[in-house]
């Protein structure tokens, strides 16, 4: 026994030192075992008479129940460390797991299409999202760095730059107080949008201008039925389709139609009911907005109402695919209106602004007399079309009003009617495909790098603009006829080359044609104005 004795003891030393050692998991366990069936041979021999229970014998079984005791001890701590190291490596699993799925979000080939539905909805319009190259092509890893979204895509945040720089020369001399040539900003806009949960989407976006710094957008967009969506908050509401359709970086010419950036309303504060139905064959909007042109308030209780209404008769007909992205349609506009005259100077290269920025940049055709106010009824309507065929594109508008004039703190009121159309024409000479106007897939982007050479692509535009106000805008004592005019018409031509997809040049020629001398500096009239155009323009 006396050996059995030494043997325990070296046995709970190597015991305590592979238990230090988890590395020898299975020694352990044998050594575990050991004990109890060395306790179990002493008690056989114990009961067999092969030893007298002396008091070195009790001594040593006292230290193997002891020891047994210790042992049973150590497997338990031995069977809480492996269940905290299965339960640990399973938060190491799940943490890889997590890891790697946020590594694939950040990765992962987002296709064009995926990132044009997340554009701001009133940039990417009810129209659908078609494209004769397909927009199942991978996008630029540019655009998704600009794009933070949750795992599950439920939440999201995407930030996008418009700038837009322009260099204008004017035909006359000595223009006063418009600038003969100059270089101008028009817009600088950063705009930031997402969902917060899919269905519901929100576009903040600032602007800095030829007017000051200023908020542009702020709404909120329910979609959780694309047939019946509801839009809340400051943004371009649904009259003329060159406001509602077409985002200003997409336009063919330079800017928007007279019509339309004079008596157009531009942004209101607006609720408004819209979507597509009938299978994409329509788009519909019905709107009540505060009614003063780009307000950010109202100035009485009474509100506009807006209606737009867009058919696309062939979409989806195989039998007529020249037609298939043929658009008609029309908008109107009606409500009561009491406030300053907005615009109070009319342009044809700018939109309705009273900045400083304008008055120096832009000439104006007509201007109204300070004390004239908006008061009465106004109604407008407008008929479009709009066609797109491979490389080209016409849009043309017929657009009519009847608006209630006034004078500060002086009764009555004075009716004016404005009539007026324009007709736009686009081609691509480098073989772009477009079904709307939006971003330009560049079939060769404008490199000078060697291996990477491409011309860019290269559109040819032209558009003729007809705009006038009938003569109660001088009879009834709201402007002066000896200095301006009623009616303007506008010749634009040019080019536009697209670098890429984000960025553009723009070259144009405006002439306007007026039906009346229009002073242009003290004491000095013409009777039409030469505008040299070039705008230097990105958007992403």
């Amino acid at each position: 026994m006396l050996l059995l004795y030494h043997v325990l003891l070296i046995w709970t030393a190597f015991a305590e030192f592979c238990f230090r050692f988890q590395r020898f998991r299975k020694l352990i366990a044998l050594i575990i075992i050991l004990p109890t069936s060395l306790t179990a041979i002493a008690r056989i021999a114990r009961a067999q008479g092969l030893d007298s229970p002396g008091p070195e014998v009790v001594s040593m079984q006292q230290r193997l129940d002891q020891l047994e005791q210790s042992h049973q001890h150590m497997l338990r701590q031995l069977e809480g460390v492996q269940a905290e190291n299965e339960s640990l490596t399973s938060e190491l699993k799940a943490l890889h797991s997590t890891l790697d799925q946020r590594a694939e979000n950040q990765t992962r080939n987002y296709t064009r299409r995926e990132l044009d539905q997340i554009q701001p909805s009133d940039i990417r319009t009810d129209e659908p999202l078609d494209d004769p190259r397909g927009l199942e092509i991978n996008a630029n890893p540019f655009e998704k760095a600009l794009l933070w979204s949750s795992d599950d895509d439920e939440w999201t945040l995407q930030i996008h730059n418009e700038t837009q720089l322009d260099i204008r020369t004017y035909g006359q001399q000595g223009s006063d107080p418009v600038n003969q040539f100059g270089f101008y900003i028009p817009r600088m806009r950063l705009i930031f949008n997402g969902f917060l949960t899919k269905p519901i989407e929100y576009n903040i976006s600032i602007n800095k201008g030829l007017g000051g710094l200023d908020l542009l957008d702020a709404y909120l967009n329910f979609n959780y039925d694309s047939r019946f969506q509801f839009r809340l908050g400051r943004y371009r509401v649904p009259f003329t389709y060159d406001w509602y359709a077409l985002s200003n970086q997409f336009l063919a010419s330079p800017e928007r139609s007279v019509f339309a950036l004079n008596l157009g309303l531009n942004r209101n504060t607006a609720a408004m009911l819209h979507g597509e139905i009938l299978h994409d064959h329509v788009d519909y909007a019905l709107a009540l907005a505060n009614g003063p042109r780009n307000s950010f308030y109202d100035t009485n209780s009474s509100k506009d109402f807006l209606g737009y209404l867009n058919v696309r008769p062939f979409h989806g007909n195989s039998n007529w695919p020249m037609l298939k992205h043929l658009n008609l349609g029309g908008s109107v506009d009606f409500g009561q209106q009491d406030q300053g005259a907005q615009p109070i100077a009319f342009r044809t290269s700018a939109s309705a602004t009273a900045s400083a920025g304008a008055e120096l940049a832009v000439p104006a055709f007509l201007t109204l007399n300070h004390n004239v106010t908006e008061k009465g009824t106004r109604s407008q309507w407008e008929a479009h079309l709009a066609y797109y065929y491979k490389q080209l594109t016409i849009q043309a508008a017929i657009d009519g009003g009847s608006y209630d004039y006034g004078f500060n703190n002086a009764p009555g009121t004075v009716e004016v009617n404005a009539k007026a159309w324009h007709a736009q024409f686009g081609y691509f000479l480098t073989g772009e495909e477009i079904t709307r106007r939006t971003f330009v897939e560049v079939l060769r982007p404008f490199d000078l790098r060697k291996g990477k050479r491409g011309p860019g692509a290269i559109e040819i535009q032209a558009r003729y603009d007809y705009f006038k106000l009938d003569q109660s805008i001088f009879t009834g004592g709201l402007a002066d006829a000896t200095r301006w005019t009623n009616r303007v018409n506008t010749i634009d031509c040019g080019v536009n080359w697209h670098l890429n997809r984000y960025v553009r040049i723009a070259f144009d020629w405006q002439r306007s044609i007026y039906g009346n001398p229009v002073q242009y500096a003290p004491g000095r009239t013409q009777d039409h104005s030469d505008l040299y155009w070039i705008r230097f323009q990105n958007y992403f």
